[in-house]
């Protein structure tokens, strides 16, 4: 496996500040800064060898091979270094909160310990994959219907490989058409997975909600550092045709002589999630013309004026389908209503490259994988991956952006660009596939995306080619401003 060296986000130590006037935690208001830099990276296909980028107030003014440096300028030599704009994740798995905790202890354990008795050797947890009515589990009670079954500790660390990765849902879960909901409202912007994203040059995300729901929240478009960190506080809806929704978090169950709870409903079957996505835009339309729907699996009022305005295009919609079959759902179900969408983590995209020819919708893929983990390795829809995907997928000429969901780290997004040139990109397409592309997509190309004047100056510092194997980042600049010093 190749894998990028280890490199810490420094301060410039290697570098020459010509003023001691720069503030790594601070705006300078008026300030001029001047980086330069064996090579910047525009973002939009271009390179500018021996490079300088002009930044004042957080902001791009000029990127040129040369220009004049006034007296008292600021100036960041980059000898031997790249610059690119920063990294954008498309579809990025955010922790709600920091998952990388300790497990859950039994009441028993904490007796034992605090009578002085040697601790029990295997820490209770209740594992959904034992017990069916998991949804309903107190966090430290015992389940009176599992009896409090166990899985080893080490096993389940080893699913949270990224630190982003949990068993239940977040979602509203008393429906499955909730785009009223707002996925930023269980974000935790101090979460360290920002500060993960921004160690590997990703300064914004689509913080995508989780595929529990047929019709889910709306995801937010999020900066990882700087002073303003929400861009975009209810961007896209995000819907799922597949099993997520009836396998995933709480699961759907049928109903039994026993019990009958919100989680008794469909969609239990692929069949069940057509039904629920057709019902909820018909519904929508029904309500819009003054009728009333009427059923069990009716969305709300709220749900529907939403879902009105994804009909009339004012608010994006996004669908995660894995499989060809699934995909080519999610086409037929969009184009009956007649409704724009972007595809996301089409899996299986080289089974229908003529279908994603013909049509062009926009696409979200990745990560790039020969064995599914994290996220991906806890669902039936990711055994058919292909390596040279993507590849194939930007033959199609629709537009294309690279993400690494909830893979960190050497995992994470600039490793996941690295993937891409192995398999085919060509290393100018893999920069735009994590930068302009994925900016244009989630609708904020005029912020970021690349180094433009008027844009903001996000940047990442390279120690050699942007996503060679032999390259790290070493540092970066959000707003102009260096992350490096503990502030987000």
């Amino acid at each position: 496996m190749i894998v990028f060296p280890r490199a810490p986000i420094v301060a410039f130590g290697w570098c020459a500040l010509a003023l001691a006037s720069l503030s790594l935690g601070h705006t300078v208001s008026g300030a001029d800064i001047f980086f330069k830099a064996d090579r910047v990276h525009v973002g939009d296909g271009t390179t500018v060898e021996n490079g300088i980028v002009h930044v004042r107030d957080g902001r791009v003014v000029a990127v040129r091979d040369s220009m004049t440096i006034p007296a008292g300028a600021t100036v960041v030599d980059l000898a031997g270094h790249e610059i690119t704009p920063g990294l954008i994740d498309a579809n990025s798995k955010v922790e709600p909160e920091n998952l990388l905790r300790p497990l859950a202890r039994a009441p028993s354990a904490v007796v034992r310990e605090l009578f002085g008795f040697s601790p029990e050797p295997i820490q209770h947890f209740h594992d959904p994959r034992v017990c069916p009515e998991f949804a309903s589990h107190e966090e430290t009670a015992i389940c009176p219907v599992c009896g409090g079954e166990s899985i080893d500790p080490d096993a389940h660390h080893e699913e949270t490989i990224s630190g982003v990765s949990g068993p239940s849902a977040i979602s509203e879960q008393s429906s499955e058409v909730v785009p009223h909901t707002a996925w930023i409202d269980a974000v935790d912007l101090a979460s360290p997975d920002f500060e993960r994203l921004v160690r590997e040059g990703v300064t914004t995300i689509y913080a995508s909600p989780d595929p529990s729901a047929v019709i889910g929240a709306r995801g937010a478009i999020l900066r990882t550092a700087g002073e303003t960190r929400v861009l975009t506080r209810e961007a896209a809806v995000k819907a799922t045709i597949g099993s997520d929704p009836y396998r995933f978090g709480t699961f759907n169950r049928r109903p039994t002589r026993f019990s009958m709870t919100h989680f008794t409903r469909r969609p239990q079957s692929r069949m069940g999630v057509g039904w629920i996505f057709r019902k909820a835009f018909y519904d929508t339309i029904l309500r819009a013309e003054g009728g009333t729907p009427e059923g069990a699996d009716t969305a709300s009022a709220e749900a529907h004026r939403v879902l009105g305005q994804v009909l009339d295009g004012t608010v994006p919609l996004r669908v995660q389908a894995r499989t060809s079959s699934d995909i080519e759902s999610a086409y037929r179900l969009c184009g009956e209503f007649g409704v724009p969408f972007t595809l996301v983590d089409p899996v299986e995209g080289y089974r229908v490259l003529d279908l994603l020819s013909t049509r062009r919708v926009p696409i979200v893929f990745g990560p790039i994988f020969d064995e599914p983990n994290g996220l991906s390795a806890r669902t039936r829809e990711s055994s058919r991956a292909r390596l040279h995907t993507l590849r194939d997928l930007i033959a199609t000429g629709a537009p294309i952006a690279l993400s690494a969901q909830d893979l960190r780290e050497e995992d994470g997004l600039a490793r996941q660009a690295m993937m891409a040139v192995r398999f085919g990109v060509s290393p100018v397409d893999a920069l735009q596939l994590v930068t302009r592309v994925p900016a244009e997509i989630l609708g904020i190309s005029d912020q970021v995306g690349t180094l433009e004047g008027g844009k903001r100056a996000d940047l990442v510092i390279w120690n050699g080619t942007p996503f060679a194997a032999t390259s790290a980042v070493v540092a970066v600049y959000v707003d102009g401003i260096s992350t490096s010093d503990g502030e987000r």
